[in-house]
């Protein structure tokens, strides 16, 4: 029997199955992933972080992408979702089962937790541009970006022992990686947000770009990166990806379950703690 060549999943398709957590539009090879909820800034919860990961993998295997822009809607990158979720599923059965008894941290938390970063790293072998819109929660997606543009308003945080929670869905693990070990452990340790200019001065950012030419420089850049040859394009971002390849499979797995062991000995939820979240409580007694 003679075999062929099975044909990937078209940009329509995946387009379309995850409209309800991003908008993408394609322009000669560039795809620009938006998040949103309801058209609005996103609203970070189980359903959007599940997603994350299932995007970069088709996004990641469709050859007819060339350079990523990932960015926001509005003026916040993401929102944390309040409790219960009330985004809309793309399939309602993928949201009862994401609450079910019999599937918990291990699938939400470890393996979506994984996946998440792991998909951006490993499976999106193009460049990627992470246009940061403003301030919010889970931007360790942005930090992962080749290229990183941000807002003069972005706030970042790592807000994870503030809340009560051990800190290791990977956010803490990319502080340490780009601004080091004792301003990572400050920003986490005291819940104290980094602000655009700390971030531009320590490596966290690229540039910083008023939100009304976020998306123009990097369409710019996008197209920058285009003139290059696509062979070239792809290796030399398998090669600067290999220092974040070497970090997660040695660190990854061991931040994750140390997160989800601390949970598990002593629950926390984030309901009514904003306030922590965002940064405005963290120990600012040494400024």
């Amino acid at each position: 029997m003679a075999l062929a060549f099975l044909e990937d999943e078209s940009f329509e398709s995946y387009s379309e199955r995850f409209s309800s957590f991003f908008r993408m539009k394609r322009e000669d090879g560039i795809i620009e992933v938006r998040m949103h909820t309801d058209e609005g800034e996103a609203l970070f919860g189980f359903e959007l972080h599940r997603a994350f990961g299932q995007m970069f993998r088709a996004a990641g295997a469709d050859r007819q992408n060339e350079v990523m822009i990932l960015t926001g809607t509005g003026d916040e990158w993401a929102r944390p979702m309040k409790a219960p979720s009330s985004a809309k599923p793309t399939h309602e059965a993928g949201r009862n089962a994401a609450y079910a008894p019999d599937y918990g941290p291990y699938d939400r938390t470890y393996i979506d937790g994984s996946k998440l970063l792991e998909e951006l790293v490993w499976s999106v072998s193009i460049p990627v541009i992470g246009a940061v819109n403003g301030p919010g929660i889970h931007t360790e997606t942005a930090f992962l970006a080749d290229i990183t543009l941000c807002t003069p308003d972005a706030r970042f945080v790592e807000p994870h022992f503030t809340l009560g929670i051990a800190p290791g869905d990977g956010n803490f693990l990319v502080l340490q990686e780009l601004i080091g070990i004792k301003r990572a452990n400050k920003a986490m340790l005291l819940g104290q947000p980094i602000t655009a200019q700390q971030a531009l001065e320590w490596g966290l950012v690229t540039d910083i770009v008023p939100r009304a030419e976020l998306l123009e420089q990097s369409w710019a850049m996008a197209r920058y990166f285009m003139a290059r040859p696509r062979e070239v394009r792809a290796l030399t971002t398998a090669v600067a990806r290999q220092r974040w390849k070497h970090l997660f499979t040695r660190e990854l797995a061991m931040h994750l379950t140390h997160q989800i062991s601390g949970a598990l000995i002593r629950p926390v939820s984030i309901a009514g703690q904003d306030d922590k979240v965002s940064g405005n409580s963290g120990y600012f007694g040494n400024e």
